[in-house]
């Protein structure tokens, strides 16, 4: 199951909904519990918006996004046909809203991870912090993916938002060389940009082969092996004389 949301309005809104009912037990009888907080307006908005963003993921998972419709997504998140029509607008929008809120989570927990790291150990942690997103989060990660590639084709709305992730990817990574530059962690005439290019390219190129082919492809491992390797690759001989080489059993 496919969860978008950290709070719990789909509990308080079964509470919400049921009667209290107060047992006659005598003189042992409990003083009966205040009956539970009705939803605001608010609330029950954004718990159908959870259950609508829930049932879309599902429904790209298993359809694709061209084969699901706002009508489906209503229908599956138990809700009447119009509801995410008359909500969203279009299946344009409601894409984006997903886009939005997975881009949100993906950056806080990435940052969060790599705190005040800088340099290859910033490196060495964003990609730990993906690995770990990914088997966290595995089918919300199959589902947005989907979206993402589906979509570049027919959404240019969601073609930039992807342009936009992947510029931001790549301009972390290049800091990141240029910190470990800047250290004598990395050998000075390495190049920022060609990293980045090269971290990007093979981190994007590995969740698409998974996608396509889940079961052969081993993410957890296939990203350590790159990490490792391209540290060595720019690493300096201070850095390597302190730290010894990340992979001594050599390269992939």
């Amino acid at each position: 199951m496919l969860h978008l949301a950290a709070f719990d309005l789909e509990n308080r809104g079964h509470m919400a909904e049921r009667n209290v009912k107060v047992g006659e037990q005598g003189w042992n009888r409990k003083k009966p519990a205040a009956a539970p907080k009705r939803m605001t307006q608010a609330e029950r908005t954004a718990l159908s918006d959870q259950r609508m963003f829930n049932a879309a993921m599902q429904l790209i998972t298993v359809h694709g996004t061209h084969n699901t419709t706002l009508k489906e997504v209503g229908e599956k998140a138990g809700y009447s046909r119009g509801l995410a029509s008359g909500r969203f607008g279009s299946k344009e929008a409601l894409f984006n809203e997903l886009v939005t809120i997975f881009n949100r989570r993906w950056k806080a927990e990435s940052r969060t991870k790599i705190g005040n790291h800088t340099g290859f150990r910033a490196f060495h942690t964003a990609v730990d912090a993906v690995i770990y997103f990914m088997v966290e989060n595995t089918d919300y990660v199959r589902a947005m993916f989907i979206l993402y590639y589906e979509t570049i084709g027919s959404s240019h709305l969601l073609r930039e938002r992807l342009a936009d992730q992947h510029s931001a990817y790549r301009r972390d990574a290049a800091r990141w060389v240029e910190e470990a530059i800047e250290s004598g962690d990395a050998r000075p005439n390495s190049s920022p940009e060609r990293f980045a290019i090269y971290y990007t390219s093979f981190l994007f190129g590995v969740i698409y082969q998974w996608l396509v082919s889940p079961e052969t492809i081993d993410f957890k491992k296939a990203l350590e092996n790159f990490r490792d390797s391209a540290v060595a690759e720019i690493a300096s001989e201070k850095y390597l004389k302190t730290y010894g080489p990340p992979r001594p059993q050599g390269v992939f």
